[in-house]
């Protein structure tokens, strides 16, 4: 229904909608404005103030809706209310808005308005662009749980076959996580991350497929540790967990993830290989998830990890391919599609950061040039980023010494 096709029936109210629901609105207020926090100190006069940012715009409305059927249209309207989640308001001056409701409506009924149904709201505005970054993270967690749900089904369906095949399967398959992970170097940044791994997978040999599965969500669950900085310091003279940090710990999973689907490739049976690319998977959604705590210092360097994860993901769904028509099929098929929505995720995921990063630069140089020289030529406009950026600069190109950077490409983050 359009909303002008209504206006004839209440004159000089102008019509409004919330979650397709119609009603006239005879009053509406915005509140606008700035959070402002006073602090007030014994024995002083005058108040200090911070500036907290825009205030969030809450839009409040008087609205009633006539009619034969204004009861249907009231138990229509509460549902509208109760619904969870963000929704579109059109406001009859305003327009189109998201919106979400963050206290409870009033419905009025009353003995002398026949065939009239009164409200009042409030609703408080949504950026839609917050919403898009909540429904990404959302997209992401859903498509990592399909995985680790498929990879383990996978498993199972290995340990429906013989016993002792299914039991060889699963020991020749440890042995060779056991050695991927004993072959894999810590980067800087992965803290006891590489021990503590080796240390979880032991000496356990898992006696079934079930149990192999079991072992490897507990190992790809120390890849996607807590890198959240904690909200109070830790007391003097605690133990302070050392945690890996979010990039080193995504690359050294992800070179575990290449090895065991490059190791799949050459198992001596369906069974083993659908167990390695279990294992595979559950360390695939691990580093996926930790991907959201990645510190990515400019664009290339998010671009290179999402190249990096984008082609593991395809290996991976090459290698499930070669179940086509075994007992292990429809497992597999079950396991790819999960893993294409994984990549889709995760794509979108870092794309949605590459867009808030800044880009490296490369200044051609002739001759020898002074870092310091360059930083001041590149940050100037804003001197108080220019002694971040020679130490930036330092770091990335590392000089034989600051005043001489060689002649030629030097990388600097603009």
């Amino acid at each position: 229904m359009q909303l002008d096709s209504i206006s004839w029936v209440l004159p000089g109210l102008l019509p409004g909608s919330f979650r397709g629901i119609v009603f006239h609105v005879p009053d509406a207020t915005s509140d606008v404005g700035r959070r402002v926090v006073e602090y007030l100190f014994p024995g002083v006069d005058a108040a200090d103030y911070d500036d907290f940012g825009l205030a969030p715009g809450v839009v409040s409305f008087s609205g009633l809706i006539v009619g034969d059927d204004y009861r249907v249209q009231a138990m229509a309207l509460q549902a509208a209310f109760e619904a969870p989640g963000p929704a579109t308001l059109i406001h009859p001056w305003l327009g189109p808005m998201t919106v979400i409701m963050t206290e409870p409506a009033q419905i009025y009924f009353s003995d002398r308005e026949l065939r009239v149904v009164r409200f009042s709201a409030s609703f408080k505005r949504i950026d839609a662009g917050v919403l898009g970054a909540v429904a990404g993270l959302s997209g992401l967690t859903s498509a990592i749980s399909g995985v680790v749900q498929a990879a383990t089904s996978l498993a199972a369906a290995v340990g429906g076959i013989i016993s002792s095949v299914r039991s060889l399967s699963a020991a020749r398959s440890y042995r060779v996580v056991s050695s991927a992970i004993a072959a894999l170097t810590a980067p800087a940044g992965t803290a006891r991350l590489l021990p503590r791994l080796k240390a979880t997978i032991g000496d356990a040999s898992p006696a079934d497929p079930l149990a192999f599965d079991a072992l490897m969500q507990t190992a790809s669950a120390l890849v996607n540790s807590d890198n959240a900085t904690p909200a109070v310091s830790p007391a003097a003279g605690a133990v302070i967990d050392d945690r890996p940090l979010a990039l080193p710990a995504i690359g050294m999973a992800l070179t575990l993830v290449e090895q065991l689907s490059a190791a799949s490739l050459d198992a001596p049976a369906d069974a083993d290989r659908a167990l390695l690319l279990t294992a595979s998977a559950q360390f695939l959604g691990q580093l996926a998830a930790q991907s959201a705590f990645a510190d990515y210092a400019s664009r290339q360097e998010a671009q290179a990890v999402r190249a990096r994860i984008t082609v593991a993901i395809e290996a991976l769904c090459d290698a499930l391919d070669q179940f086509s028509g075994s007992t292990f099929d429809a497992a597999s098929t079950v396991l790819r599609r999960s893993a294409r929505d994984l990549q889709s995720a995760i794509i979108a995921d870092i794309n949605e950061t590459i867009g808030r990063l800044p880009a490296v630069l490369v200044f051609r140089a002739d001759r020898q040039l002074d870092a310091w020289l360059l930083a001041q030529h590149v940050f100037g406009d804003t001197p108080q980023l220019i002694e971040a950026g020679y130490r930036d600069i330092v770091a990335r190109n590392n000089p034989r010494h600051p005043s001489a950077l060689p002649a030629g490409g030097i990388e600097v983050l603009g």
